[in-house]
């Protein structure tokens, strides 16, 4: 019998292993056929899935970036939180995303610390959907601030320090073994509560 295949489950599977190994062993050495061997399945078959390691990477990276915007947009929908609380939310997640899922997120910054690295394939634009989380994040800020949750701010340049504070959460992880999402959750925590009105 013929086994039944999950095509988006198996790409998915596929873009997470090739970010594995694009952070640990970087862009140059990574080839199809090196990816194929670490997900079990032929040269000849991944074809079936990507056309070259640039469409592995704008999957991946846009998969990243889906899960971003969308839990940014949704918290910023719930009415249930207060708006202050929105943005202690929405830093929580991307603190979490950072240091709990940090490969995708070190491709992320590695593409925006490269922006001129030359890529074949890849399409797709890292520094644009950083600049849309931001706004995003500036949005659920912006909010906080017109109830009067947060004090009176340049809610562009405060959304820009925070984040930061998730780029440096992912370049902590990426390097240290033993950060601790605990501390960094309080730290993030505690300059938020310094900008309450």
């Amino acid at each position: 019998m013929p086994k039944i295949v999950d095509y988006e489950a198996r790409r998915k599977e596929i873009a997470e292993k090739t970010v594995s190994v694009l952070v640990r062993d970087g862009f140059r050495e990574l080839k199809l056929g090196k990816v194929a061997d670490l997900c079990g399945i032929g040269r000849t078959t991944i074809y079936q899935y990507f056309r070259n390691v640039g469409q592995i990477i704008d999957f991946a990276l846009a998969d990243v970036f889906d899960r971003l915007h969308s839990e940014i947009e949704a918290v910023s929908r719930d009415s249930g939180i207060n708006p202050a609380g929105r943005l202690l939310r929405v830093m929580d997640y991307l603190e979490r995303v950072a240091i709990l899922d940090k490969e995708p997120m070190i491709l992320v910054l590695d593409f925006l610390l490269h922006p001129n690295r030359e890529m074949p394939g890849v399409q797709f634009d890292v520094q644009e959907n950083v600049r849309s989380l931001r706004i995003g994040l500036e949005r659920v800020l912006a909010a906080a601030i017109a109830a009067g949750e947060i004090r009176q701010i340049d809610a562009k340049s405060m959304a820009f320090t925070l984040f930061s504070f998730v780029e440096a959460a992912t370049v902590h992880s990426a390097l240290y073994d033993n950060i601790s999402l605990d501390n960094t959750l309080r730290d993030m925590r505690i300059l938020i509560e310094g900008l309450h009105a």
